[in-house]
C-alpha cells in the first residue's frame, strides 16, 4: 500500500477531519511528506480540506475529510475510452511517440515527490497510477495495465507514455543526493499482460 492510499484509509475510518500534524502520527511519516501528498490527493479531488479550530493569528490549520472521487462511483470505462481515443490520436502523427514520451515525462515530473528516495518514489507513483508494481532488484514488475485495451491496441503510444511517467519521476529534482537513474528497457505484455522496467544507471549501466 503506498503512502497515499495510507492516507486516504486513515481519512476514511476518520469520524472528523484530521489535521497534518495527526495523520503524521497515524501513517509513522514526517509532516512534510505528509503535507506533499495531501497536496497531491487534493488537486485529484481525493480528499478536502477545511480550516479547523479558532480563529487567530496567523495561518489557519487544515482539516482533512476523504471524498468519493468519480474514480470511486464508476468502473473508469469512461477513461478508458478517452485514453483509447488520444492513443489513436496520437498515433496518426508523424512523432506520435516522441510527444507520447514528453507527455509522460511532464506528468512523471510532476507527481514526484522531492523528499523521497527515486526508486521508492517510482513505485509508490506507479502504484496510484495503478500498476500494481513489484520491485525485482532492477526492475519493476508492472502486474496491472490501468489502460491495457489502448495498449494492446496502440502499444507504441501508450508504452511511451509510461515510459516517460517512469523517467521524469526519477529525472525529477531531489533534496538530497541519489545516483541519476534511467528506464534502460520496458518490455510489454510479458507473462501475459504484465510489463517488466529495467531501471539503470545514468549512462546505460544496470
Amino acid at each position: 500500500m503506498s503512502l497515499r492510499q495510507e492516507l486516504l484509509a486513515v481519512l476514511r475510518d476518520a469520524d472528523e477531519p484530521l489535521t497534518v500534524r495527526h495523520l503524521a502520527a497515524a501513517v509513522g511519516r514526517p509532516p512534510t511528506t505528509v503535507r506533499f501528498h495531501l497536496d497531491r490527493l487534493q488537486r485529484d479531488g481525493a480528499v478536502a480540506a477545511r480550516p479547523v479550530g479558532q480563529a487567530g493569528p496567523g495561518r489557519p490549520r487544515l482539516g482533512y475529510t476523504a471524498r468519493r472521487a468519480s474514480a470511486d462511483r464508476d468502473d473508469g470505462s469512461e477513461y478508458r475510452l478517452l485514453a483509447g481515443a488520444l492513443a489513436e490520436a496520437l498515433a496518426d502523427h508523424p512523432d506520435g511517440p516522441g510527444r507520447a514520451l514528453a507527455a509522460g515525462v511532464a506528468l512523471g515530473s510532476a507527481r514526484a515527490n522531492p523528499d523521497a528516495e527515486p526508486l521508492d518514489d517510482l513505485v509508490d507513483v506507479l502504484t496510484d497510477a495503478g500498476f500494481a508494481p513489484v520491485a525485482e532488484a532492477d526492475r519493476i514488475r508492472l502486474c496491472r495495465c490501468p489502460f491495457l485495451e489502448a495498449a494492446r491496441a496502440q502499444p507504441a503510444i501508450t508504452c511511451s507514455v509510461h515510459r516517460g511517467l517512469m523517467q521524469g519521476v526519477l529525472d525529477a529534482p531531489r533534496t538530497g543526493d541519489a545516483p541519476a537513474r534511467q528506464v534502460t528497457a520496458l518490455e510489454a505484455f510479458v507473462d501475459g499482460d504484465q510489463c517488466l522496467a529495467t531501471i539503470g544507471t545514468a549512462g546505460g549501466q544496470r
